[in-house]
């Protein structure tokens, strides 16, 4: 049996190598969009590391990490944080119901 290497498109006789062309360069048009896409991404977000690098900005937040850590581990912060708490009381509530 001999097999079919032709298709019908829009009524006319076509190569299916003819048309695996063309659907491979529609691919590559949306492939080539995305891959500039991509470049550019990563080119601003390589710049902006290097911008935070160079200005120090990670030796910052490590000390504002480490002064937070060390506030919230004391006992006058957890003093604060049951003061501001306006569900307080209704917590102690709940927990002689149930």
């Amino acid at each position: 049996m001999k097999q079919n290497r032709e298709s019908k498109l829009d009524g006319k006789v076509v190569p299916i190598s003819t048309r695996f062309i063309a659907f491979f360069r529609n691919i590559m048009k949306f492939l080539d969009w995305y891959l500039k896409i991509a470049a550019v991404s990563a080119l601003i977000g390589a710049s902006m590391e290097l911008f935070m690098i160079k200005t120090g900005f990670y030796d910052k937040v490590t000390v504002l990490e480490s002064e937070k850590l060390a506030w919230e581990g004391s006992t006058e912060a957890q003093a604060v944080k049951e003061a501001l708490n306006p569900w307080r009381h209704q917590d102690a509530i709940e927990r002689k119901d149930s």
